[in-house]
């Protein structure tokens, strides 16, 4: 099931967008400001986010450059009562993928909504090819291809890395075999994604506590894994 976190300091939205949202079957998170829905994100790993642009101690813009700059993909919907062109223009530079302006119909934000989660479900899993991605104890240096859990350092094959650096830069998301065949071997791979579950295995032979109870890499039968970033903490 789909996490929608709307953040939005207005409770008429918030209440108009959680009946909306958890009628059309989607779990609903809710932040008041920037601040505080940055620090949500890390906990619960919305697959989508609906951002008013002005609030109070973080705006919308801000915090969407810095879900951006930690690496979080996910589609972020702008709500603004603002709807010129040069507002747009400075959301969409903010890492914005949609910008809807107040007062919008529900009927129409869902359809945006649900549009997103399509597009995000069949894009190929990616990690940044810099930087850090961190998620609790585990912590991937995308540069120099090194893996450490806690203190503990992680010896990863090239493909090994590649396919848990997918996993990492979306927690909480489920991707599919396909979508980590193209993270860990590229678009022009041609075969057998049951391969996928070798991998799997021997990740977890690494990371996990219980490699035979799995905490931290999740398998969702019929679709793909997932990594959760509770088990993570």
């Amino acid at each position: 099931m789909a996490k929608i976190l709307l953040v939005d300091d207005e409770p008429r939205i918030e209440k108009l967008v959680r009946d909306m949202v958890e009628g059309a079957g989607y779990e609903f998170a809710y932040a008041e400001n920037g601040a505080d829905a940055l620090a949500l994100e890390g906990r619960i790993a919305p697959d989508l986010v609906i951002m008013d642009v002005m609030m109070p101690k973080m705006d919308g813009f801000t915090a969407c450059r810095e879900l951006r700059a930690r690496g979080v993909t996910v589609p972020v919907i702008f709500l603004s009562a603002k709807g010129d062109i040069v507002d747009k223009g400075v959301g969409f530079a903010a890492g914005g993928d949609d910008y809807m302006v107040k007062p919008f119909d529900p009927r129409e934000l869902m359809m945006h909504i649900e549009a997103h989660l399509r597009r995000a479900a069949m894009r190929p899993a990616t990690a940044p090819a810099s930087g850090t991605i961190a998620v609790g104890r585990l912590s991937l240096d995308m540069a120099q291809h090194r893996a450490t859990l806690g203190d503990r350092p992680v010896a990863l094959t090239p493909k090994e890395f590649k396919i848990l650096a997918a996993l990492a830069a979306s927690p909480g998301t489920v991707l599919s075999r396909e979508q980590l065949v193209e993270a860990a071997w590229g678009p022009e791979f041609v075969g057998e994604t049951s391969s996928i579950t070798v991998f799997i295995k021997k990740l977890r032979a690494k990371i996990e506590a219980d490699p035979t109870e799995p905490r931290i890499i999740e398998t969702v039968w019929g679709i793909g894994y997932r990594l959760d970033p509770e088990a993570c903490r």
